[in-house]
């Protein structure tokens, strides 16, 4: 009986540490996303808090409030993508990769730099055991290092992007 309690506190004290970690990483996210835009050049459309109109369509993106916004990322972005399998160390980073890049290409990001670190993963975009497994010990300034490549190698195929690189920087 007091095998169990003990257990139900370290569950939910484990739950409330990640909740205040998903509330500074917002918090840091929406920061960086900013308010309102409505750049036609923009590949996202419509934009609040990072939340664009080309993947919800059926939101009223200029009104959205920051708690809506932080509803769809925790719901969305970081529940729906396993956020806190990883590293705790790599959380911010791949979560923000997973808003700005999708879960595909922002795991291909981690596998190629745990590869750089001498890791033998397949780099599939898949987040597998082998890949969780591989990113211990991975620095999140060598995930940086391979976010800033994808984001060299996307404004050497779309130029019309090269406008955004420094704010992807």
């Amino acid at each position: 009986s007091s095998f169990l309690f003990l257990c139900i506190f370290i569950y939910e004290l484990n739950q409330r540490v990640i909740k205040m970690k998903f509330d500074q990483i917002i918090e840091k996210v929406l920061i960086h996303e900013g308010g309102y835009v409505n750049d036609p050049t923009d590949l996202g459309g419509e934009t609040k808090f990072g939340i664009t109109e080309r993947f919800y369509a059926d939101i009223d993106i200029k009104n959205l409030t920051k708690e809506q916004a932080k509803e769809i990322y925790k719901k969305d972005y970081w529940d729906k993508n396993r956020v806190e399998e990883l590293p705790e160390n790599l959380w911010y980073v791949f979560f923000d990769m997973c808003i700005n890049q999708g879960r595909k290409a922002a795991v291909k990001i981690l596998q190629r730099a745990a590869n750089s670190k001498g890791r033998n993963i397949s780099v599939d975009g898949g987040m597998g055991p082998s890949t969780i497994k591989a990113l211990t010990g991975i620095e999140v300034d060598r995930v940086r290092a391979y976010r800033v490549k994808y984001y060299s190698d996307l404004v050497t195929s779309k130029p019309e992007q090269d406008r955004f690189y420094f704010g992807w920087f």
